[in-house]
């Protein structure tokens, strides 16, 4: 048995701390059982999970005033509205065919300001339901493929683009009547008409009036024929470049590209530019 210094004995046996060691070993109690509480719900959260199910249970007894119910309202009808949303327009609603098979994407350079580089361009979309797309692509993609449909409403064709084919007329004409021989007058006679009797000067001469006849009808009709084909989806991609004044531009289909030009002017209205930036687009110089 172990035995005890007289002076620690007596410090034990000393009427005050008789009357506070039971406070101290309540203290130590309580400590021993928060610890082990604590330890328990860091382990199982289960006052938490308990406190979490009687809030819910009286969340209806409670009143929803104040600035936060009305917050939580308003998302909870913003939710709602979103959830019960008619699904995505298809072609018959309006919505054209070449947006709902693909998407119509942008790009400038620069971003801001007037643009000197502009291209627009389509992703196929296979195999994807419609109505599962985000709403905010699908509008995006319409407002792209309208600014395209825009551009292409409004662009110029070249007499270049036309005049292979004038020129295969002209070569035509001149092999159905390859019998037929022309001659010329005497020179001294007529100094002035040989050199328009000339071969040459002839198959120009066939050229410019066919060329002055037909380049109107045949760029309306290629013109006619680009709006269809973007309308049907066939145009996959739009690039323009700014020139003095103007914009030059390619256009591709299927296996040909089309150029053309469109009014600077016009490019600012079709892509909502500020006043400033039209000015500055128009007058530019490269």
């Amino acid at each position: 048995m172990i035995r005890l210094p007289n002076k620690i004995k007596a410090v034990f046996t000393h009427p005050r701390l008789r009357r506070l060691l039971p406070l101290a070993v309540i203290s130590i109690l309580i400590a021993l059982i928060g610890a082990g509480v604590a330890w328990s719900e860091y382990q199982t959260n289960w006052f938490a999970r308990r406190l979490g199910a009687f809030l819910l249970s009286t969340n209806p007894m409670r009143p929803q005033t104040g600035t936060l119910w009305n917050q939580i309202h308003a998302q909870s009808q913003t939710q709602q509205t979103i959830d019960t949303t008619d699904p995505l327009p298809t072609s018959q609603a309006g919505l054209p065919k070449p947006v709902i098979d693909n998407r119509f994407e942008s790009t400038r350079v620069p971003e801001t300001g007037p643009p000197s580089y502009v291209a627009i361009y389509t992703t196929p979309l296979s195999n994807i339901d419609p109505s599962t797309r985000p709403l905010s692509d699908v509008i995006t993609s319409l407002r792209t493929y309208r600014q395209g449909l825009a551009i292409i409403n409004a662009l110029h064709l070249p007499d270049v683009n036309f005049h292979a084919k004038i020129r295969t007329q002209v070569e035509n004409l001149y092999a159905d009547f390859d019998d037929v021989q022309i001659s010329a007058p005497d020179s001294k006679s007529y100094p002035d008409t040989l050199n328009l009797l000339d071969p040459d000067s002839l198959k120009a001469a066939v050229f410019s009036e066919l060329a002055t006849e037909l380049i109107p009808s045949l760029k309306k009709r290629e013109k006619n024929a680009l709006i269809d084909d973007y309308k049907n989806g066939e145009v996959t991609q739009l690039f323009l470049h700014r020139d003095l004044g103007r914009f030059r531009g390619e256009l591709h289909r299927q296996n040909s590209i089309v150029n053309f030009e469109v009014d600077a002017n016009t490019i600012s209205q079709i892509m909502n530019l500020p006043k400033r930036d039209t000015l500055d687009i128009s007058t530019t110089t490269h």
